[in-house]
């Protein structure tokens, strides 16, 4: 019996000198992963802030007010030429590394003239000009889209879709005229939105039918949240202020310091068809009014210049802004100031 019970206690002696050693070895390991674990985050971080430190910086162009129709629509028929209005600004944009627009008109052969004496509507054909300027994107939520009613208004975004302009501000429904875009940008996520508040409540985009873009403050937010989540940088485009105002008028100054305080990056503005001032703000920038950049309203010289506004972003930051000045010939072609 006392063999059994000294056999029984070297035994356990045994398991119990055993699970010291194991455990003291699992600690060991446990320690060694955590280190290598840390030392992998660690590589991952510095990676990441190589890939940042070296990333190229990348030049976004923003060009004001484009009206294809009209007097400018009769000058590339006659030519047979939907180019000509681009000539002597499709090498600058080209050479951008993304291009963005206001539409003001729509591009289409259907739909029925709303009634307004200033109702716009361009060719098909011109997408060709902006095609081979290389616009990316262009913004819809303005106050000509619907000119032509819904079906004008939807066949513009199929065509610009069709042909790689992508489309904002205006769509089928609510949920694609507020979707936005992200854009990725030498590795840069950008995000864009599009509003215009020169419409009334019934002309915007609902859950079924289509529209502009829905602008009240609480879809806005709605919209900001969801596109942040998704961005490194978030710009929004906004029609609005008042016409040929050098200044910015206390309804844009409000709202696009709002959209900034909001977290907006970049707010670009167009509609007065002059240009108004660029400034930054709580951290944001906010480009009030671009001015024309193709347009036909040959009645002052103010409306016959406009403004580019030239982005570099960096590692997702905006690095640098500057201006160029637009300056429209007789046929209305833009050129740029030190080009």
């Amino acid at each position: 019996m006392r063999v059994f019970i000294w056999t029984a206690v070297f035994a356990i002696g045994v398991w119990l000198l055993g699970l010291t050693f194991w455990t003291g070895q699992l600690r060991e390991e446990t320690h060694s992963l955590a280190v290598s674990a840390n030392n992998f985050s660690a590589a991952v971080n510095q990676l990441q802030d190589n890939i940042r430190r070296n990333a190229p910086t990348s030049t976004l162009v923003f060009v004001g007010d484009i009206m294809l129709s009209r007097n400018i629509g009769k000058r590339m028929e006659n030519r047979e030429d939907w180019e000509y209005p681009f000539e002597k600004v499709k090498k600058y944009l080209s050479s951008a590394d993304f291009v963005f627009g206001n539409l003001e008109s729509p591009i289409s052969d259907r739909g029925n003239n709303q009634g307004s004496i200033w109702s716009f509507r361009a060719d098909p054909r011109t997408i060709l000009g902006l095609r081979a300027a290389g616009i990316d994107v262009v913004s819809l939520a303005n106050n000509h889209i619907w000119d032509w009613g819904k079906d004008a208004l939807l066949d513009t975004v199929n065509k610009l879709e069709e042909v790689g302009i992508a489309t904002l501000g205006a769509g089928e429904n609510k949920k694609m005229a507020n979707a936005g875009r992200v854009f990725k940008i030498n590795g840069t996520r950008v995000g864009f939105l599009a509003y215009t508040d020169l419409y009334p409540e019934g002309l915007a985009a609902t859950e079924e039918g289509p529209g502009v873009s829905v602008w009240s403050r609480d879809q806005i937010l709605s919209d900001i949240k969801r596109l942040k989540a998704e961005s490194d940088l978030l710009f929004v485009s906004w029609h609005s202020g008042t016409e040929y105002e050098k200044n910015p008028d206390a309804q844009q100054k409000e709202t696009y310091k709002w959209l900034v305080a909001a977290g907006v990056d970049l707010v670009v503005g167009h509609h007065p068809h002059v240009i108004q001032p660029v400034e930054e703000y709580g951290g944001g920038w906010i480009a009030y009014s671009l001015g024309n950049f193709i347009f036909d309203q040959y009645f002052s010289k103010e409306t016959m210049e406009g403004m580019v506004l030239e982005v570099s972003i960096r590692s997702g930051k905006i690095t640098g802004i500057e201006t160029r000045k637009v300056i429209l010939s007789q046929d209305f072609q833009p050129s740029l100031e030190g080009i």
